[in-house]
């Protein structure tokens, strides 16, 4: 996929998801992410981070850092 201009690509729960396990970097996040999945009891969980780590992988660092994980949306 070439450029991401906004946030299409992740539904709602993948956002949600992301924004828990955010880090500093696309790479922290992935790591993360990763290193909750065996405290993931709930298989529909394990899938959304699944999900979550696939759609990551497929975009570059410089599109993570464009994409806003922290906005505040109780504004």
């Amino acid at each position: 996929m070439k450029g991401i201009k906004n946030m299409e690509k992740f539904t709602i729960p993948e956002i949600n998801f992301i924004c828990i396990f955010i880090g500093d970097t696309k790479a922290e996040t992935i790591g993360n992410i990763m290193d909750g999945i065996p405290n993931m009891y709930e298989k529909d969980l394990v899938e959304i981070a699944e999900q979550s780590i696939t759609k990551l992988d497929e975009i570059t660092e410089s599109e993570f850092d464009k994409l806003n994980f922290t906005e505040n949306f109780t504004d």
